[in-house]
């Protein structure tokens, strides 16, 4: 039985020409990095998501009114045990316009449910297409208020999960004060002149907790307080005999002012620094 590439359509009150100029205009829409030109067939462009990553991408067939397709050429995703995961795919656009309506198919060639990034890049294409490139075409603006959002597996227990999570001098910020163990708890890391202070404010024993920022010094961009009465979420849930675990930062969008830097914290100290705290008894706290 073949496999059924990632696909999502919307319909818009736009021409299908506007349209095609809105989806070649990459950066209104799609909250990435962009470098390159995507304009003309053949023109080559880089997509990067934080740390090291990057996408390229060659523009393969431009039909006018009708049809693009980017082809993959190269990738690295940090974030996947297959870096290169990517590689090779395609990202297809196909237009039809009626009565000055247009309707966009847009599937990603070769992103299929049984890759290690489909669990992530479903919700994260979902949003991109329906929402943001949707309100690109209707309204002119993009949708980036996609709260900041990783997935990772662990080799442990939802117990043994949780509590090395709350381990947070073990896997994120050595100077740490306070506890994270159990509801309400309070606590403080502190990075030099910057501090945040959290709350525990939910907490589920083996699927859930949430840490809520009750103040913070950001000592290095303009809006000192941006992560004020934001949210630090972990949701665990079994898998295969391991844990999956969701992590989302409620509040940080792209937008705000620390959101490449935060972007880039993050996924270090999720995706590396956590997953081997947990898997090896070791992280990388900073």
């Amino acid at each position: 039985m073949e496999k059924k590439s990632f696909q999502s359509s919307i319909t818009a009150n736009i021409n299908a020409n506007e349209a095609m100029k809105r989806i070649n205009n990459v950066p209104e829409w799609w909250g990435i990095n962009f470098n390159g030109s995507s304009q003309k067939q053949n023109d080559k462009f880089i997509v990067k998501m934080g740390g090291d990553s990057f996408f390229n991408f060659t523009v393969e067939e431009l039909i006018p009114d009708k049809k693009i397709i980017w082809s993959v050429t190269d990738c690295h995703m940090p974030w996947y045990s297959d870096k290169k995961e990517w590689a090779n795919t395609k990202l297809i656009f196909d237009l039809s316009e009626k009565n000055g309506t247009t309707n966009l198919t847009f599937t990603h060639d070769g992103l299929t449910p049984d890759v290690e990034c489909y669990k992530d890049c479903d919700p994260g294409w979902t949003h991109w297409i329906k929402t943001s490139l949707f309100s690109y075409f209707t309204t002119g603006k993009g949708d980036f208020n996609k709260n900041f959002h990783i997935t990772i597996l662990v080799n442990a227990s939802a117990a043994e999960t949780m509590k090395k999570i709350s381990l947070v001098n073990g896997w994120w910020a050595k100077n740490f004060s306070g506890s994270a163990e159990k509801l309400n708890d309070k606590f403080t890391v502190n990075f030099g002149e910057t501090f945040v202070d959290f709350q525990v404010s939910e907490l589920v024993p083996n699927k859930k907790v949430v840490w809520k920022v009750i103040d913070c010094n950001l000592h290095w961009i303009k809006t000192k307080k941006e992560w004020n009465n934001t949210e630090v979420v972990f949701e665990l849930s079994s898998e295969n005999e391991k844990t999956k675990i969701n992590f989302t930062h409620v509040g940080l969008v792209r937008g705000v002012e620390c959101y490449e830097d935060c972007e880039v914290g993050w996924t270090g100290h999720v995706t590396g620094s956590l997953v081997k705290f947990i898997n090896e008894g070791k992280g990388t706290p900073e």
